[in-house]
């Protein structure tokens, strides 16, 4: 999802002053993107909370220092980006469950059901499998492979800010996301044929 810039601008602007209430905003406005894109890179929901929290308190640190050229998404997820790689956490040990705790009151879900629908007794399963699948294939990708499936798929960052964020041509980043999609399209095709 998009953030209007101007409306972004101002918001920054107010963070700026020190307004609590902004900066709470700015949290809630971010909060389940980087969730998201923590929880898949790690696999582990309270590893990805902990990097979320510490990287929304490196952008209070080094705030003063930012300069928004409208770049600041870019320079959020990049902060988020090199704590997962500090961690070296890219696998975990403990699996994506289908619905995951959000910050208490909010959840994220890996795939929502539609209302008024429920599901064959196997479905739940099956999706497990479908997921599990999905996370083995990606474990066979390299990580700046994952990291642009990551960024565009599931914190739904634009490819030209991702190229930004990497520091890489656009062009190589369209490249890397067609490899990895091409990818796991045969792993995953294997994958299931050996079941």
């Amino acid at each position: 999802m998009a953030v209007d810039s101007q409306a972004l601008t101002f918001l920054l602007a107010r963070c700026r002053t020190g307004d609590r209430g902004a900066w709470d905003a700015l949290v809630d406005l971010y909060w389940e993107r980087l969730y998201g894109y923590a929880l898949r890179a790690t696999r582990n929901e309270a590893l990805a909370g902990d990097l979320v929290q510490e990287t929304f308190l490196r952008i209070v640190q080094r705030f003063g220092r930012y300069n928004d050229y409208g770049k600041f998404e870019a320079w959020m997820f990049r902060i988020l980006l090199n704590l997962i790689r500090d961690q070296g956490r890219m696998k975990s040990l403990h699996p994506v469950p289908l619905t995951i705790a959000r910050n208490g009151e909010h959840s994220l879900g890996v795939i929502d059901g539609l209302p008024g629908k429920s599901a064959a007794p196997s479905e739940p399963l099956e999706l497990k499998e479908n997921v599990d699948r999905l996370f083995d294939a990606m474990e066979q990708l390299s990580d700046m492979e994952k990291h642009v499936l990551f960024l565009r798929h599931f914190s739904d960052m634009p490819f030209k800010e991702i190229a930004r964020m990497l520091n890489c041509p656009l062009g190589t980043v369209l490249a890397r996301a067609h490899r990895a999609l091409g990818k796991l399209r045969v792993l995953m095709e294997v994958s299931h044929e050996t079941i």
